[in-house]
């Protein structure tokens, strides 16, 4: 449904994408995942037309976003961060707006805003002005309006900032409930929301994709693997050094009192690890396991990245 081939973004000197290429197949709901200043939101107005690469290529559903931006703009409903709206005009009169531009005419009009009322839960303030709702309630009108034509593809940038927690629940639940017949992209730095609503994560920072062009992780499978967290009298670079040396692990975190280990997922012996440093002369206090999450990989990739892992 898109594909992103080596797209790289300048602002004179300064380089906010640099060579992102992935794909997004039908049916997928696919978390872009990174933190503030990432790169996301520019990938995403890359996605809509709304930015033209410095370099690289996007087909969307098909058509190329440079030789065919409108079939490409037909293909996508988009909630920018900010959700899009005439704060003076009611609920219903804005979506019949948004589906003329859309190019709905008639009782296919009135067809479309009875759809997205139901679909977004917005019977009760569709006659309301839009600048008198709540927070919660104008970014279900932001989301209304991308639906109104139908569109096959969904891009969501960061559609829960700015919510309390009871509209954050309703919107996830809203992104789940859409995910069943459109293909999503949800562009957040919110982890819980991914783990939630996803069933494909990307990891991005500093305009560059981590784990590779072709990385994607589903957040279930992670519960398959495991992460040790290990304490000791020491936290110097020659355990540190030790550490890295046994046979299975993949990467090891120091923190201010102990150290955070991810494996191989062949690792079957966990007690290599606390053999490795007895023998060494140093004591443990602590040795545990936990099943592994979406925030661990997420902040191994970073501190990867960042250089913060070993």
């Amino acid at each position: 449904m898109i594909e992103l081939n080596h797209i790289t973004k300048r602002y004179g000197e300064r380089t906010v994408l640099n060579n992102v290429s992935f794909k997004v197949d039908k049916g997928d709901v696919l978390g872009f995942l990174g933190p503030n200043g990432a790169g996301k939101t520019t990938t995403m107005r890359i996605i809509t037309g709304y930015l033209a690469p410095s370099d690289g290529e996007v087909t969307v559903n098909g058509y190329d976003v440079k030789k065919d931006p409108i079939r490409v703009k037909s293909s996508i409903g988009y909630l920018p961060e900010l959700a899009p709206a005439y704060p003076e005009m009611t609920v219903a009169g804005y979506l019949e707006f948004m589906a003329g531009i859309r190019g709905l005419s008639g009782a296919a009009i009135e067809r479309a805003l009875e759809r997205v009322v139901q679909q977004t839960n917005l019977g009760k303030v569709r006659e309301r002005i839009i600048g008198n709702l709540s927070r919660g309630y104008r970014q279900r009108v932001g989301i209304a309006q991308a639906l109104i034509s139908d569109p096959p593809i969904l891009i969501l940038d960061e559609p829960t900032v700015g919510l309390d927690p009871e509209q954050i629940i309703e919107i996830r639940n809203l992104i789940r409930e859409l995910g069943k017949d459109h293909t999503i992209i949800l562009s957040t730095h919110i982890l819980p929301e991914v783990t939630v609503t996803c069933n494909r994560v990307i990891i991005i920072n500093d305009g560059r994709l981590l784990g590779g062009s072709d990385y994607t992780l589903s957040p279930s499978a992670l519960h398959d693997e495991k992460v040790y967290r290990l304490v000791t009298a020491r936290t110097d670079d020659g355990v540190l050094r030790l550490l890295e040396a046994v046979p299975g692990i993949k990467t090891v975190a120091r923190e201010k009192d102990a150290f955070t280990i991810t494996v191989n997922q062949d690792f079957e012996k966990p007690e290599v690890v606390t053999d490795a440093v007895f023998k060494a002369g140093y004591g443990v206090s602590e040795f545990s396991s936990r099943a592994m999450n979406l925030e661990d990989e997420y902040i191994r990739l970073i501190s990867q990245d960042r250089g913060d892992v070993q």
